[in-house]
């Protein structure tokens, strides 16, 4: 007999004493979530035997769960898969589920843009959200249905579209669409990471950390590596036209309501604008976090209006990029600077200087990006900031390069393919090689 134990514990909660209420809550939600896992675990067993036999007659069906082009980061995967000839990728985009008052909230309205964008790539691409009637489809119902099914984000998915009961029907994946950066336990902690078949992070540093301290020990973490690195390994001794680019790229996490707080835009946005505004010879490109204007708003730092008028005083000087696809602007660029934890590792292999802006109370970075960093110039104050700017920037300065290059050549980033490594794993998986 199923027994709703999360539900019976909440609702038993009501009526006890504050101190119990916390434990009997929790007592629920684990229960719930071991209850998840056995019926993913069963479902498993007959996914895994159906698509072995499927993928012996006919292709299968790849879906990507997307509902932000910003974020995509699978390209090369779905570039394989389509070499492959072992399953057929689609672009599944759908809608966050986060709600209105929160600052991830996004409008139906938005999924034209986002289906667009993979439209003019000529991508097979399909809607997993109606927007006309503002209802989520679930992937059971969707025309393929999906037979693997790759997550980027691991927050605010709708339930008929999450992995507990895709699992019915699919082998799930998650390849995040940031590469692992911090040691907050949003990166390895949550339910829906005990949830998917695979977690693929970018190496052993990683995965031995948050093995550490996961629940189920790491059972379902492979270190091979991240697709959004891959662009690197084949455009290797491609010549870019260099647009000597200087990238202002601020994270969204500026204060200690979230679990990040690497944001410095609090006391550097407007240092980086007047600083652009003094050096008109400079190529600028503002690259905000795609939350950033959302945060600053929905926290009370800044109006729309005001939002609006620093965004435009950056187009006046430079331009302003907010899309995906922006690895070749890195190659195109001369420096970055930033506070945002992913592009610490991104950048890292464009072999140029960045200037990180340090933020004093920020979450540590993971064993993995901290060697990244050691290798960068680090400030955490306006002056420092001008310093390391003056030099690098004006004087031309870099005298980390070497010290970077060295530690780029040690950490071998530039030679692993991981749409190989991970489309390889799950043939492996079906029995396909």
């Amino acid at each position: 007999m199923f027994i709703p134990y999360y539900k019976l514990a909440q609702t038993i909660a009501l009526f006890l004493p504050s101190k119990f209420r916390l434990k009997l809550r929790l007592f629920g939600y684990n229960a719930k979530i071991k209850r998840n896992e056995k019926f993913i675990e069963k479902n498993k067993k007959y996914v895994l035997k159906n698509l072995r036999k499927k993928v012996k007659k006919q292709k299968l069906i790849a879906a990507f769960y997307i509902y932000d082009e910003t974020k995509w980061k699978c390209q090369s995967i779905y570039d394989l898969l389509e070499e492959s000839g072992f399953a057929v990728p689609y672009i599944f985009i759908t809608k966050n589920d986060a709600p209105r008052e929160n600052f991830n909230h996004q409008k139906s309205c938005e999924l034209k843009k986002v289906y667009d964008f993979f439209k003019e790539k000529n991508m097979r691409v399909s809607y997993a959200y109606d927007i006309e009637n503002e209802m989520f489809i679930p992937f059971e119902k969707m025309n393929p249905r999906p037979d693997i099914i790759f997550y980027q984000h691991p927050w605010y998915i709708e339930a008929s579209q999450g992995p507990v009961v895709c699992s019915k029907f699919a082998l799930t994946f998650y390849v995040p669409y940031f590469v692992a950066t911090s040691v907050s336990p949003i990166e390895y902690y949550l339910r829906f990471h005990r949830y998917v078949q695979t977690h693929y992070v970018l190496n052993n540093l990683v995965k031995d950390y948050f093995s550490q301290r996961m629940e189920n020990k790491g059972k379902n973490l492979k270190p091979l590596g991240h697709p959004m690195l891959d662009y690197f390994y084949l455009n290797k001794g491609k010549t870019f036209e260099d647009k000597e680019y200087v990238i202002y790229a601020p994270h969204w996490s500026v204060d200690n309501k979230n679990d990040l707080f690497w944001g410095t835009f609090l006391w550097a946005g407007k240092f980086m604008l007047n600083y652009a505004k003094n050096h008109p010879e400079i190529n600028w490109v503002f690259k905000p976090h795609p939350c950033l204007a959302n945060y600053l708003k929905k926290h009370g730092y800044m109006k729309e209006d005001e939002i609006k008028a620093y965004w435009d005083e950056w187009k006046k000087i430079g331009q302003v990029c907010e899309t995906g696809g922006y690895l070749e602007m890195f190659m195109q660029s001369k420096v970055m600077i930033t506070d945002c934890g992913s592009f610490e590792t991104e950048y890292f292999l464009t072999k140029k200087p960045l200037i990180h802006l340090k933020s004093l109370g920020a979450t540590p970075f993971n064993p993995s990006v901290t060697k990244i960093v050691e290798n960068y110039y680090n400030v955490t104050d306006e002056n420092q900031l001008k310093q390391a700017l003056d030099s690098v920037l004006i004087k031309n300065n870099d005298f980390m390069r070497e010290k970077r290059l060295t530690a780029l050549q040690e950490l071998g980033y530039e030679n692993n393919y991981a749409a190989f490594n991970i489309i390889n794993d799950i043939k492996e998986l079906l029995g396909v090689i």
